[in-house]
C-alpha cells in the first residue's frame, strides 16, 4: 500500500508569478525511506508541506491535484487527525518547542491526544531512549544548544508515534556525534515507518535510505535507488546536490565504488592522495577577544582568540562546548540576568573592554543562528540597504548589488524575506550583515541548511571578501566546508580551547572532541601516513 500519493499536484504562493512545485505523480511505498534533496528554493520544503497538511489547511495559495495519506485525501482530512499519522521535524526547532523543560515538551502531543498516563509517560521514555537524549533530562529548553534542542523536538515528534516521520533538514544544527545518535535512530526505524529525509547532507544519508528524490525548479527530475547518485554524480553537483568526496575520486579513478572504505582501498593501490589545500597566513592580528560567561553551575566559557586580517577561522566542536555562546560573547549578546560575562577586545587599533552591542556592531558583524530575527524590512531590497540608511554609509552601492548576484537575490529583489525557504533568508540575512561596513565577520552556522551550491558560492565569496580586508569567524560542524575554505580552526570543548591551528593539523585528531574529519582528508591523511 503507498503510505504517500500525489497526482497532477500543483501549488503557487500568493503573489507568485509561478508554481513552487509541480509533480504529476509521486508515491511512497509503506515503510519506505525517501531521501529528497536539491538547491534551496528548489520546493522541496513545499513539497513536503502538501503532504503533512499546512497546504492547504494552513499555507494560503493557488492549488490543484491532491495528495492522499494511506488512501485518505489530505485536503478533506482535519489537520489534528493529518497531525497523528504524520509528524514533521522542523528545520529550526525554535519554532516548534514550546515548553519550559524538556519532558513537558516531549509529552505536550500525547497529553493534547488525551492519552492515559501510562502510555504517555511509556511514549516519553520510548522517545528519549530512541533520540538518545538522556542527559537532557530536567533541562530547561531556553537553555540547550541548537543541536539540543533539534534533538529534543525530534523526541516530541516521536511521542506521537507517527506512521509517517518527515524530516525536514534534522541534523543542520547537530554535531557529529548527534548526527550519528540521529542516524542511529533511523537505522532503528527503517522499515518500522515511513520515512522522507530532506538533507543537504547527502553523503551521511545514503546508508539509511532505499531512494533518492532530486527537486529542480519546483519539479522532480530524478527518483530512483541510491545507485543513480553515482551514475549521475556531475549532473546533480549542478543541481545544487553535495556529491560525497568518496564518489568524486571514485569517478576520477575510472571506478564504480560501493563505499567509502572501498575507494580507500582503491586510493591507497593506486598511491592516488587528494590535493593540498592552500591555506593563507593573513597579514597582522586584526581581532583578538578574551571571553568569560558563566551560567550559575551549568555551564561556563573561558576562551581566547586571535584572528589574522583576511582569513577565514572556524570555531568547531560538540553541541554545547561554548561555540555559539563564544560568539554571542563577542559581541555582547548574553542576558546579564542570566550569566555573568566578560568580554576584552583589541579590533582595528581600539581596545574595548564590555562594550555596549551599539558600539561593537560598528566593528563586527554578526549572523546569528536564529538569523530569522533580523528580517525586519519587507523587501530584501530594504532589507539589504538598511544598514546604508540608519548608519548612513557611503560608498556601499555597489557592495549591495555584487552581494545581490552573489547571494542570488536579484531575481528576489522586492519580494518579502520571511516568504523565501530557509536557505534563501539565511542568504539574505548573510548579504544584509555584509553590506553593514564591519570588517569583522562573526557567523554562526552559516552553511546550515544551505545547499552544495551556495555553500560553495559562499566560501568562494568570503576568499574573495578575504582580499578586501575581511575576516571571518565561523561556528560550523561542516568539516568538508572548513577543509577547502578555513585558514585556521579553534576546536572548543566543554568552554575551553582544547585544539588551534590549520585544519590538516586539526583534524588528524579531532575526532576525540566530536569533530569528525570529511572523507577527503581522511584519505589524504591515510595515504601519507602509509608514506611515513
Amino acid at each position: 500500500m503507498n503510505a504517500i500519493e500525489i497526482r497532477d499536484l500543483e501549488f503557487r504562493y500568493l503573489g507568485s508569478r509561478k508554481p513552487s512545485i509541480t509533480v504529476p505523480y509521486f508515491s511512497v511505498s509503506e515503510g519506505e525511506s525517501v531521501l529528497i534533496t536539491g538547491k534551496s528554493g528548489s520546493g522541496k520544503s513545499t513539497l513536503l508541506q502538501c503532504i503533512n497538511g499546512i497546504i492547504p489547511h494552513i499555507m494560503n495559495g493557488t492549488r490543484r491535484g491532491e495528495t492522499y495519506i494511506f488512501g485518505e485525501s489530505v485536503s478533506k482530512a482535519r489537520l489534528p487527525d493529518i497531525s497523528r499519522t504524520v509528524g514533521t521535524l522542523l528545520q529550526d526547532p525554535e519554532r516548534q518547542v514550546m515548553n519550559y523543560r524538556v519532558e513537558e515538551e516531549i509529552v505536550f502531543a500525547p497529553e493534547n491526544f488525551n492519552l492515559d498516563k501510562d502510555t504517555i509517560l511509556q511514549r516519553m521514555e520510548d522517545a528519549i531512549q530512541g533520540v538518545a537524549i538522556e542527559s537532557l533530562r530536567g533541562r530547561e529548553t531556553t537553555k540547550l544548544s541548537g543541536g539540543e534542542l533539534q534533538r529534543v523536538a525530534l523526541a516530541s515528534v516521536m511521542s506521537m508515534d507517527p506512521r509517517i516521520l518527515i524530516l525536514d533538514e534534522p541534523t543542520s544544527s547537530i554535531d557529529p556525534e548527534g548526527t550519528r545518535e540521529i542516524f542511529k535512530f533511523l537505522k532503528n526505524e527503517k522499515g518500522k515507518r515511513t520515512i522522507i529525509i530532506v538533507e543537504h547532507k547527502v553523503e551521511r544519508v545514503l546508508p539509511f535510505v532505499d531512494r533518492i528524490v532530486v527537486v529542480d525548479n519546483g519539479r522532480i527530475v530524478l527518483d530512483g535507488p541510491t545507485d543513480r547518485l553515482i551514475e549521475e554524480a556531475h549532473n546533480l553537483i549542478d543541481l545544487g546536490v553535495e556529491i560525497p568526496s568518496h564518489i568524486l575520486i571514485a569517478n576520477k579513478l575510472g571506478i564504480r565504488a560501493s563505499g567509502i572504505d572501498e575507494v580507500r582501498r582503491i586510493a591507497r593501490e593506486c598511491g592516488m592522495i587528494p590535493h593540498e589545500r592552500a591555506r593563507s597566513n593573513g597579514g597582522p592580528v586584526a581581532f583578538r577577544a578574551e571571553v568569560s560567561v558563566s551560567y550559575n553551575k551549568n555551564f561556563s566559557l573561558a576562551a581566547e582568540l586571535a584572528c589574522r586580517a583576511g582569513t577565514i577561522h572556524a570555531i568547531m566542536g560538540r553541541n554545547g562546548a561554548g561555540k555559539s555562546t563564544l560568539l554571542k560573547g563577542i559581541i555582547g549578546f548574553i542576558d546579564k540576568d542570566q550569566a555573568a560575562f566578560s568580554v576584552s577586545m583589541d579590533v582595528e587599533d581600539k581596545k574595548l573592554r564590555n562594550p555596549e552591542m551599539r558600539v561593537a556592531g560598528q566593528y563586527l558583524g554578526f549572523l546569528p543562528q536564529s538569523f530569522d530575527l533580523m528580517l525586519i524590512n519587507s523587501t530584501v531590497e530594504k532589507e539589504l540597504n538598511y544598514s546604508k540608511k540608519v548608519r548612513k554609509l557611503n560608498g556601499v552601492d555597489e557592495l549591495i548589488e555584487n552581494l545581490k548576484e552573489i547571494f542570488s537575490l536579484s531575481d528576489y529583489a522586492k519580494s518579502d524575506p520571511l516568504t523565501l525557504s530557509q536557505g534563501q533568508r539565511r542568504r539574505v540575512a548573510m548579504a544584509a550583515m555584509l553590506a553593514s561596513g564591519a570588517k569583522i565577520i562573526l557567523m554562526d552556522e552559516p552553511t546550515s541548511g544551505q545547499d552544495y551550491m551556495h555553500k560553495q558560492n559562499l566560501g568562494r565569496e568570503m576568499a574573495q571578501l578575504k582580499g578586501l580586508g575581511y575576516t571571518f569567524i565561523i561556528v560550523t560542524h561542516d568539516s568538508r566546508f572548513v577543509y577547502e575554505f578555513a585558514d585556521w580552526v579553534t576546536v572548543l570543548n566543554f568552554g575551553k580551547v582544547a585544539l588551534q591551528g590549520t585544519p590538516e593539523s586539526i583534524f588528524s585528531k579531532s575526532e576525540y572532541y566530536g569533530v569528525v574529519p570529511p572523507s577527503e582528508f581522511v584519505l589524504r591523511y591515510e595515504n601519507e601516513q602509509l608514506a611515513s
